[in-house]
């Protein structure tokens, strides 16, 4: 890993996710913490078969949360590139 980002915050459906950004054995996984009762949540960009990129969830089971706030995370770099 080139360099660690700093923690961030995204809005999800009207609410301030907290994104605690992780590195676990050389790879970059993003805690997100809910300002509900919903517990954390860890996503993590995995390969699939076809060569493509999916959001996954720990623990299983949450890919509805997991997929749309990937999307989120991507769009946080990207802003901050264009920022750069």
């Amino acid at each position: 890993m080139l360099f660690q980002a700093d923690d961030f915050e995204v809005e999800f459906e009207g609410m301030i996710i907290s994104v605690k950004v992780k590195p676990i054995e050389g790879e970059t996984v993003f805690q997100l913490l809910f300002p509900d009762n919903r517990p954390p949540l860890i996503v993590y960009r995995a390969k699939a078969l076809n060569g493509s990129k999916v959001w996954m969830s720990i623990p299983q089971g949450r890919q509805s949360e997991a997929i749309p706030l990937g999307a989120k995370i991507v769009q946080h770099f990207q802003n901050q590139n264009k920022e750069k």
